[in-house]
């Protein structure tokens, strides 16, 4: 499916689970980690949402760090997602938007601390839904899967998909 259908598509579905009247506000975020400082030395991830919004950290091995991070940047969103806003547009004309997520674009590397995904070292990378009654049995069968026991701060956003919104930078 080309990019132009699968977006679209993807719209569809988010519109079509959205109260009656309601609009989606898509969102497009894209993250790739840059030098920080003019020497190189210092490095991090720059959100952006039409401009920069903010900066993560590159933490290595901590994706924990990545999402409680991100989830700081976008509370101020995560209502708006759920109860949706009122906004005049330009034409005078009021209307009820809900922010999503539409697309996240970014390299691989990126991808898999978004999604929470062990990458091309695990044996199966597309996420699917475990659970076990310890800690030690559920990262046991997470990582055969390649996933990872952390709250991905883009659950909060609903409407949003994570695995569904990425995309190629």
């Amino acid at each position: 499916m080309d990019a132009v259908k699968w977006e679209a598509a993807s719209h569809w579905i988010t519109k079509s689970q959205l109260p009656p009247d309601a609009k989606p506000l898509a969102f497009i975020l894209y993250a790739d980690k840059t030098r920080l400082s003019s020497f190189g030395t210092v490095k991090g991830y720059p959100v952006v949402v039409g401009y920069i919004v903010g900066w993560l950290p590159i933490v290595n091995f901590k994706n924990s760090v990545w999402h409680e991070s991100f989830a700081r940047i976008t509370s101020s969103l995560v209502s708006k997602s759920k109860t949706g806003q009122w906004y005049s547009c330009l034409d005078s004309i009021n209307r009820w938007f809900f922010l999503c997520v539409l697309i996240l674009s970014a390299d691989y590397e990126e991808q898999c601390i978004m999604s929470l995904t062990r990458g091309i070292m695990s044996l199966w990378p597309c996420p699917i839904c475990l659970e076990k009654d310890s800690y030690e049995e559920q990262e046991e069968v997470l990582k055969q899967y390649g996933l990872r026991d952390i709250i991905n701060s883009l659950w909060a956003i609903r409407y949003s998909d994570v695995h569904r919104a990425l995309s190629h930078d």
